[in-house]
């Protein structure tokens, strides 16, 4: 069954409209789903028209039961498309014998002035086709006054915004392949009405950006079965010049507020829908090639638990106390099978440790890949830190599926419980298995430590008295070092807009003055205000510290639910310190404790995958705090600024940076 004849089932008080093939008979139809608020003053402002029909695809407020008390005609019909939907609605007037249909929006009001003038246009039309002129108008484009946010916007290209709204049901349809601004297709001429529909667009900003993400899905979708292919170019032209058309050509200025803040978002919704087809493209080519994802990621990768702890409660047959080793014994060892949930499977041993009515105070938690060589180093100054500060410690080793002899290395280091992963669950993850082994012993506090990080022998005991120092405090935080004693400066403030613009792209690394010159007068100010710089360096409460090495209150912990597995590497202390200083928790710096880091050296070991890693946490984290429109932009600046920082490598000679930058923008994309 085609599309245009749908079955329907119909509510209709008028089962035909007049028979007269003359009479000047206008119907009124409104598309709906879910617009209670709005179709009541809709069928209203229409109830000049002869009669008025709802086609409905199925809403589950009051808008069915709302039109049919107005006596309107109301017609359910699955959606398919704007087009399909109207021509379905065309067809249905014409076999009513409404020779006129007048499409109105829900949001949108027919003033008085607005009928007279149709009325007597579609009265004139019909008078001179009556007399043998075939030239009258068949159509006609009716102007808009479009509320956006409260305002009436006459720039950028929303004034007059002319629609061909009103014409016949003989000598008009819609074309089925615009999906979204739909194109009517008229057999005939068509003239211009002076009086104005009132169009409610847009109830706020978020109204209007959620509004543009569906199209900008739609018009992606259309534009790859259309076999429009995305050119490289087209992610700085397109979006530029749908901005300079809109704010410029279109006047956009004129609107003040309203008109830059349209330019800025239709641009970046220019660009959102580039990427959408960009990332089509790439899906079809890589299910026609047979490939899959350069850097596969885990199943969690995306999803959003309102917990992301496993349970505490010990698994396997020896659960009970009595089958678990003393502290002193040989290394325990547990294996998380793969998953058939989406997330890591309960990964408390059976065999832990029993001790009884004395817990360590802190579990230790190293999440380990492929750094073994520097691993048996920080196992080593955990144990000075603990015995030198008198604390008690209970290390847990997670490690994320080494190639190398990490796994021996933790095995042979006293009294350390070791979680073997199948595959690489991501930084997050592994952190929250500690975190449920701490949980399941009954300890005070978790202390995370990159296995290429060593502690100062006061590091520990510094650490746990600034901890202690407050009871909202959640994080404690050291003073970082690089090996050879230069400082690693590891405070932060929260990124906002302008450090997510800025930090680690082509900007900070040649005007950011990392390099110790003062830098760009900007760009070095964003930076040194986000690293902290323009601070003492001083005991105090932080923002966030780098997780480095993070000595956390395990209630707090709890608290929050622990890392957000949507954060596979990068940004996870970041994001976890935002929700725990929303929950009222604080992060202090205490650089009385020392610790020496040599950074990356797991990352590091795989540079494509560290940066996809990196850009995709850094987006995720931008989506979360700054809202989708201004993540887009960020998204939109960097491959901006990385098809750049690719060109300019490629004109140096330097392929390999060509390369990686190429695949940052890809990325981006995808």
């Amino acid at each position: 069954m085609s599309p245009d004849t749908q079955s329907a089932s119909v509510h209709e008080p008028y089962s035909r409209g007049s028979t007269g093939s003359e009479d000047s008979r206008i119907l009124a139809c409104v598309l709906t789903r879910n617009e209670a608020r709005h179709i009541e003053a809709c069928l209203n402002s229409v109830s000049w028209t002869h009669a008025q029909m709802v086609v409905d695809c199925g809403s589950t407020d009051a808008t069915v039961a709302l039109a049919r008390a107005r006596e309107a005609i109301v017609l359910h019909r699955d959606w398919d498309g704007w087009a399909r939907q109207r021509n379905f609605a065309i067809n249905e007037a014409s076999r009513r014998g409404y020779r006129w249909i007048f499409f109105v929006d829900a949001d949108e009001r027919v003033p008085r002035e607005l009928s007279t003038e149709a009325t007597r246009a579609v009265e004139a039309s019909d008078a001179a086709h009556a007399a043998g002129d075939a030239t009258a108008p068949v159509g006609f484009w009716v102007p808009r006054r479009n509320i956006i946010a409260g305002k009436w916007v006459r720039h950028a290209g929303w004034d007059p915004d002319y629609q061909l709204r009103l014409f016949r049901t003989d000598r008009g349809r819609y074309d089925p392949a615009r999906p979204v601004h739909e194109l009517v297709l008229l057999d005939g001429s068509d003239a211009h009405l002076v009086e104005r529909l009132i169009h409610y667009n847009y109830d706020d900003w978020q109204h209007f950006w959620i509004k543009q993400q569906r199209y900008a899905r739609i018009e992606a979708t259309a534009r790859v079965s259309r076999g429009q292919r995305v050119r490289p170019h087209n992610f700085i032209l397109q979006p530029w010049r749908e901005f300079w058309r809109r704010y410029v050509t279109l006047q956009g200025w004129r609107a003040g507020t309203h008109g830059a803040i349209l330019a800025v978002l239709l641009a970046i919704a220019e660009f959102q829908t580039l990427r959408l087809a960009w990332a089509g493209e790439a899906s079809t080519d890589q299910r026609r090639r047979g490939e899959g994802h350069p850097y596969p990621l885990p199943s969690q990768r995306g999803r959003r638990w309102p917990r992301y702890l496993p349970s505490p409660v010990a698994t396997g047959s020896g659960a009970d106390a009595g089958s678990r080793t003393a502290l002193t014994g040989p290394s325990s060892a547990v294996t998380a099978d793969d998953a058939t949930t989406s997330r890591v499977p309960d990964p408390v041993p059976s065999d832990l440790p029993d001790f009884g009515n004395h817990p360590p105070d802190t579990v230790a938690v190293i999440v380990s890949y492929n750094v073994a060589s520097l691993l048996h180093e920080c196992l080593a100054s955990i144990a000075d830190a603990a015995e030198t500060g008198g604390i008690t410690v209970h290390v847990v080793v997670v490690d994320n599926a080494s190639t190398d002899h990490s796994i021996q290395v933790a095995r042979a280091n006293p009294g350390t419980t070791v979680v073997a992963n199948p595959r690489n669950v991501g930084f997050g993850v592994a952190c929250n298995q500690g975190i449920a082994i701490a949980r399941a012993i009954g300890s005070q506090h978790v202390l995370f430590l990159n296995p290429d990080a060593r502690l100062a022998p006061n590091a520990l005991e510094a650490l746990r008295n600034a901890l202690e120092a407050s009871p909202r405090h959640a994080i404690a935080g050291p003073d970082l070092r690089f090996p050879d004693g230069r400082p690693q400066p590891p405070r932060r403030r929260f990124p906002n807009l302008a450090t997510l613009l800025v930090e680690s792209t082509p900007l900070q690394w040649r005007g950011g003055g990392i390099d110790g010159s003062p830098g760009w007068p900007v760009i070095g100010q964003i930076i040194r205000r986000y690293q902290c710089a323009d601070i003492p360096d001083v005991p105090g409460t932080v923002d966030w510290i780098s997780g480095a090495c993070l000595f956390v209150r395990v209630t707090a912990l709890v608290a929050v639910g622990g890392f957000d597995p949507a954060f596979f590497l990068y940004f996870e202390e970041t994001d976890l310190a935002r929700r725990l200083q929303q929950s009222g928790w604080t992060c202090t710096y205490a650089p009385a404790s020392r610790v020496f880091h040599h950074r990356s050296q797991s990352a590091d070991q795989d540079v494509g995958a560290r940066d996809h890693h990196y850009y995709s946490s850094k987006m995720t984290y931008a989506t979360r705090t700054l809202g989708t429109p201004l993540a887009t932009l960020v998204r939109a600046e960097h491959v901006v600024l990385f098809g750049l920082e690719a060109l300019w490598q490629s004109f140096r000679g330097n392929r390999a940076g060509a390369r990686r930058f190429l695949a940052v923008v890809r990325n981006l994309l995808a």
